[in-house]
């Protein structure tokens, strides 16, 4: 003889079930990353240092980049073009010149960003990235010791650093106008005799995406 089931007994071990269901889906919420895009361009000027300032000028820059943002933390790859310009007139003791000539240099740029997301109208970060560099410039002679004075004209590989210091200002929705500063560094590598730096001012535009644009992502 099959026994009549206890209603009471069933309805509170499926209120039980649910009770753990929901705890459970609560504590996995909470665990969520919220996940965003974060990606900019930027135009720069870079000056390097500790050179003759009649021979190596101002230059340009150009560096566009994107990358997961999770709050406090963006985790971001770059690409960038930077020329410098090398008035080979003006370099010492000299003759066979040719002209202005750019320093070309091309580089990706994987680094980390940390930011204050909590403001609304401004998003301050500073970033440090490692630079995988490549660097050319036309030759026209090897007769002098300094960088810009090349037997050959090939691109060559030299690692750097770049630090930056910014700001981000809230101008409508997702977009912010970025203004800052970068200290930049190239170690010798294949190209250079020794460490060279420069510092670049720079302007340009930050899009931080929709909060949790991808999902979320579990621990």
């Amino acid at each position: 003889m099959v026994r009549p089931v206890n209603l009471r007994l069933a309805s509170l071990v499926v209120a039980l079930g649910l009770c753990m269901n929901a705890g459970s889906a609560s504590a996995q919420d909470q665990r969520r990353v919220q996940l965003r895009f974060q990606g900019g361009a930027e135009a720069g000027v870079p000056i390097v240092l500790n050179v003759d300032r009649s021979v190596v000028k101002p230059g340009a820059s150009l560096t566009g980049w994107g990358g997961f943002d999770i709050g406090w933390v963006v985790f971001e790859l770059g690409f960038g073009l930077q020329w410098t310009i090398i008035d080979t007139d003006a370099v010492p003791e000299f003759v066979n010149s040719i002209g202005l000539q750019p320093l070309i240099r091309i580089h990706f740029s994987p680094g980390v960003r940390f930011q204050i997301p909590t403001i609304d109208a401004v998003l301050p970060y500073v970033t440090g990235v490692f630079d995988a560099n490549m660097w050319q410039f036309e030759a026209f002679s090897d007769e002098c010791p300094w960088f810009y004075c090349r037997a050959e004209s090939r691109a060559r590989f030299a690692p750097g650093f770049t630090g930056k210091v910014g700001l981000g200002i809230h101008l409508k929705n997702a977009i912010y106008l970025d203004v800052g500063m970068k200290y930049s560094l190239s170690g010798p590598g294949q190209f250079f005799d020794k460490t060279e730096w420069w510092v670049e001012p720079f302007i340009g535009f930050i899009y931080r995406g929709d909060r949790d644009r991808f999902g979320g992502m579990g621990y």
